[in-house]
């Protein structure tokens, strides 16, 4: 099958987009039993696991489940902070780049937990060298915010703040099973938050929801012209997370993604067509420096909790509780090891990056070459994509989605999965 014979085959599949690997099943052969291996690390990130909610939205394909009494929240966080603090006595010399607290909700824990879980980030930092550019990121929802959970992240020297809003529509929120918070309520929020001292706040938006169309995009844009957040990040409802082909077409998602671009564009936020984060700040890429390290760079991270995701140089691997039917059943005082772990051949982490860069709809040359692709193979395909129109050169090595290319990014970036052919 030559290259354009692949392309046209993946266009419409509704499968490729920033999930890899497609079914768990692909990577059983690459399976091993025991850790995965972070040996001479150099550059390493934390993110942190917190799998309760209020609620549980049907659109969510993380590890979850409705927030538990708060002796097993406690519990919870305990052996995490023992995770960490046994990661760290195994391994050493790396600066630490990044750190997010996501879930889940992390400000669905009582306030008491939240501050122990507070605790368990600062003990997590210490004794570690801290990057330049280290910028640590915590996930939260409207409702579950209290005065003292934001002082608490403040004190904790978090100082960049997350916030599900994903519609502005009640009646597609209610659909999946999500309550939303009004105009004034956030925006009393996030006036709390900035005079208590948190330095960026980011919303989060969904394009992609049965029901969604112009006139819900547009109210969805006049919320963020009201509330002027710092970031806003904007992300493809997957095929992936409804567990179903309920998705829509490309053409309409291109449609609805571009409605969205236009108008965060004209409200002086930066961020190149293609990619799903924009901000006020052109340097900061719209993101924590968690997932600057991870999705534009490809680099190292180390996930702690229930199904946490780990990646180094060697592979990838989940923690127990990934595929459990029953989180909860999942929950144990005995450490979250890491159930699945995959050490993967070249092929299988350059797919990993493509995936994952596809998000910032750009990808590193050199990360590739560094990661063993052939070169002659990416030079394949890089020919291909620039004469199509499909991508483009930007700065340095990087290489960038152009507004042909998004239209079907999934086929492009898989283009360089190294199979198929």
């Amino acid at each position: 099958m030559t290259i354009a014979e692949l392309y046209e085959s993946r266009k419409d599949d509704p499968r490729l987009n920033t999930s890899y690997p497609l079914h768990p099943e692909d990577w059983a052969k690459y399976r091993v039993e025991g850790p995965l291996p972070f040996n001479d690390e150099k550059r390493l990130s934390f993110y942190i696991h917190i799998p309760f909610c209020r609620q549980l939205c049907s659109f969510c394909e993380y590890t979850r489940m409705l927030c538990p009494d708060e002796g097993r929240q406690e519990s919870y966080l305990r052996t995490v902070a023992n995770d960490i603090r046994h990661f760290k006595e195994q391994n050493h010399g790396f600066t630490l780049m990044g750190c997010d607290i996501g879930g889940g909700t992390p400000t669905a824990l009582s306030e008491k937990n939240f501050l122990l879980l507070m605790e368990v980030y600062r003990n997590a930092l210490a004794g570690l060298e801290l990057s330049a550019g280290y910028e640590p990121s915590i996930e939260a929802t409207f409702d579950t915010l209290t005065e003292a959970k934001l002082k608490g992240i403040v004190n904790a020297g978090i100082h960049r703040l997350s916030l599900g809003v994903q519609s502005s529509c009640d009646a597609i929120m209610k659909r999946h099973h999500r309550l939303g918070s009004d105009e004034r309520q956030m925006s009393d929020w996030l006036a709390m938050a900035e005079r208590i001292g948190i330095k960026k706040v980011n919303l989060d938006f969904m394009y992609g929801f049965q029901g969604q169309n112009e006139a819900s995009i547009d109210r969805d844009l006049e919320l963020i012209g009201h509330l002027h957040p710092h970031q806003v990040t904007l992300y493809e409802l997957r095929t992936n997370m409804l567990a179903s082909n309920a998705s829509l077409s490309k053409e309409a998602l291109y449609d609805q993604y571009s409605r969205y671009y236009d108008g965060i564009i004209g409200m002086g936020y930066m961020g190149r067509f293609g990619q799903n984060t924009f901000s006020m700040d052109a340097d900061d890429f719209g993101v924590s420096s968690y997932l600057r390290e991870r999705m534009i760079n490809g680099a190292s991270y180390k996930g702690f909790g229930l199904s946490a995701q780990s990646m180094s140089r060697a592979g990838v691997s989940y923690n127990v509780g990934k595929l459990s039917k029953n989180p909860l059943e999942a929950l144990n005082d005995s450490g979250y090891r890491e159930e699945y772990t995959y050490l993967l051949p070249s092929k299988e982490l350059v797919a990993k990056y493509m995936a994952i860069s596809a998000y910032n709809g750009s990808f590193s040359v050199n990360r590739l070459l560094e990661l063993g692709i052939d070169k002659g193979f990416l030079d394949e395909r890089l020919g291909f994509c620039f004469s199509h129109g499909l991508l483009s050169r930007s700065e340095n090595d990087r290489v960038v989605i152009t507004k042909t290319g998004f239209a079907h990014y999934g086929a492009v970036f898989s283009l360089f999965f190294g199979d198929g052919d």
